[in-house]
């Protein structure tokens, strides 16, 4: 047993032929073009394990209670469907669209949804049904929850999604979208859930036990009772007071950040400078991870080689700042002013820059550095610059995979033979923007380049 209750016993699915399969999706292709003689394709209770329905366009189809077990199903189209009681273990769902699908009480455990499209999908509970014969087995609360076990699902988007009470233990959803999603009671624990969004999201009475949150942003979350104990919060956007209604908040690894008065941020300014004059036989260098140097003026400091991962520099002035190869990984730089600052070869992976300003800033890569002349390109992977502005910022070689410029003014900047796997340009203005040899592999929302 697979500890996951199926509508019938797999003896009891129907059994379909290739030429059969093949009748019903013309049929339903005739349909969803609205002809005549076209009918929507009704596959309850079939068996369809392992088959390839990559590409196809199956919305609105009827696949209550389907068993598809490692099905391929990449790309295809499954908004409206209905797929209440399926069985998608371990199927391939990468780039599949399941806009506003009902998924309730299905089971995808181990499956493969990375790029998939849930907005507004239903992934609760299915209703009460009926009382069971005295010769049939009692079902369980678990066994009706969506069971999204194990699911690898990186860029996902759930968006809207109603997913209450469901089953995410050891999930992966890095960077996966969730905001204003439904996450009530859901069962999270050990979820791998970096780097993803989760504004407004709603995960009261949700168990998050040995959940990873690092660098997420729970901007709005709803989390009373929420049961957060061992998960680790480490440069994630939280609010405090909604910290506070969780359960076990004191067992959160990541949520302390260290105050920094004044006087000691200019001696460590000094200690650094010194530290790099002298090649680090002097002085110290500046390390201020987990620090809170909201609205911090830092305006031409020198901090190359600087460590700030996780920090809070939220409306820091970082003007014209030299902040070569330094490490602001995870670092909540929103609302920041970086105008012309000097980041080459800065580490900034999931950082916030959302409403940051970075018009002229080089992020370039640092070049020819020590004896065998490397060159070390500035990672902005997986960061969140939704609304900022990056007018004429120098971006050569820089890797972006996976970030966030939703809204982002990139008119005049040069992101030449950059790195764009994933990255998302919704809403992003690029007037004279040089894309000139940069990989656009799954860029989003990019217009064409050709």
């Amino acid at each position: 047993m697979d500890g996951h209750s199926q509508p019938r016993l797999v003896a009891d699915l129907r059994q379909i032929s290739p030429q059969e399969l093949r009748q019903i999706l013309q049929l339903h292709e005739l349909y969803l073009a609205r002809e005549a003689c076209g009918r929507r394709a009704v596959l309850s209770f079939y068996d369809l394990s392992s088959a390839d329905l990559s590409d196809q366009n199956l919305s609105e189809a009827d696949l209550t209670g389907a068993r598809l077990h490692r099905a391929v199903l990449k790309n295809t189209v499954f908004r409206s469907a209905k797929l209440a009681t399926a069985d998608l273990r371990a199927a391939n769902l990468n780039g599949a669209d399941l806009e506003g699908a009902d998924l309730r009480s299905s089971c995808l455990r181990g499956a493969q949804m990375n790029r998939a499209r849930l907005p507004r999908a239903d992934m609760s509970k299915a209703g009460p049904r009926r009382v069971p014969s005295s010769d049939e087995p009692e079902v369980n609360e678990d066994s009706q929850r969506t069971d999204l076990s194990s699911i690898e699902a990186h860029d996902c988007d759930f968006t809207g999604a109603n997913m209450s009470g469901a089953a995410f233990i050891r999930a992966d959803l890095t960077d996966a979208i969730l905001t204003s999603t439904d996450l009530e009671g859901a069962d999270l624990r050990h979820a791998n859930i970096t780097g993803a969004i989760l504004d407004r999201a709603n995960l009261s009475g949700a168990n998050l036990c040995g959940a990873s949150l690092r660098g997420a942003l729970l901007s709005n979350a709803k989390l009373t009772g929420a049961e957060m104990r061992g998960v680790d919060i480490s440069g994630a956007i939280v609010d405090r007071d909604a910290i506070a209604q969780a359960a076990s908040a004191e067992d959160m690894i990541g949520a302390e950040l260290r105050s920094v008065p004044p006087q000691e941020l200019a001696e460590m300014l000094r200690q650094h400078q010194l530290w790099l004059d002298s090649h680090g036989k002097e002085g110290k260098r500046a390390i201020l991870s987990d620090c809170d140097l909201t609205g911090s003026d830092l305006g031409n400091a020198k901090l190359a080689l600087s460590v700030l991962s996780r920090a809070v520099l939220r409306r820091a002035d970082l003007t014209q700042a030299s902040l070569a190869m330094s490490d602001l990984s995870l670092a909540d730089l929103r609302e920041a002013r970086l105008d012309g600052a000097d980041l080459r070869g800065a580490k900034l992976v999931r950082a916030h820059l959302s409403g940051a300003t970075l018009a002229h800033a080089n992020l370039m890569p640092l070049e020819n550095v020590g004896d065998r002349k490397y060159d070390f390109p500035a990672n902005l992977e997986g960061a969140k610059l939704g609304g900022a502005n990056l007018s004429a910022a120098k971006l050569r070689h820089a890797k972006l995979a996976s970030a966030d410029f939703s809204g982002a003014k990139l008119d005049h900047s040069d992101l030449s033979r950059a790195d764009l796997h994933n990255t998302n340009f919704k809403g992003a203005h690029l007037a004279e923007a040089n894309f000139e040899g940069a990989s656009v592999r799954d860029a989003r929302n990019l217009p064409d380049q050709s």
